[in-house]
């Protein structure tokens, strides 16, 4: 299955926006514009890269796990923080865009180095 990463970045700030200290997440019950399935695996390989903090449990007879989100990581916040931006996203997407694959860290990483370069140019 591929990622998508416009719902990992959607996902992250719906956590951001509704993660309480007492409440869990159950991005089955979320109502994003993607696939229930893509945003259930977002939510899976967020988890797995530490970008989210949860439990994740798998059941017998259920192709699909049953997710807890708890909250972002700090690593999570680092990398919503470089993509928050609407003007910085689109243009860290066309950079990417010119490349077969991206990994969610290094896209993480073109968002800061766009980060730097309109900071730079306001100086």
């Amino acid at each position: 299955m591929k990622l998508n990463h416009e719902c990992v970045r959607d996902l992250l700030l719906f956590i951001e926006e509704y993660s309480d200290y007492d409440v869990s997440i159950d991005p089955s019950s979320i109502e994003l514009n993607y696939d229930h399935k893509d945003v259930l695996y977002a939510a899976d390989k967020l988890l797995e890269a530490n970008y989210i903090d949860g439990i994740k449990r798998s059941f017998i007879g259920s192709d699909l796990p049953q997710i807890a989100i708890k909250s972002i990581t700090w690593d999570g916040h680092l990398f919503l923080d470089n993509i928050r931006d609407d003007t910085v996203w689109g243009k860290t997407k066309e950079i990417a865009k010119n490349f077969s694959s991206m990994s969610l860290s290094l896209i993480g990483k073109i968002a800061s180095q766009v980060i730097i370069q309109m900071v730079s140019s306001q100086l």
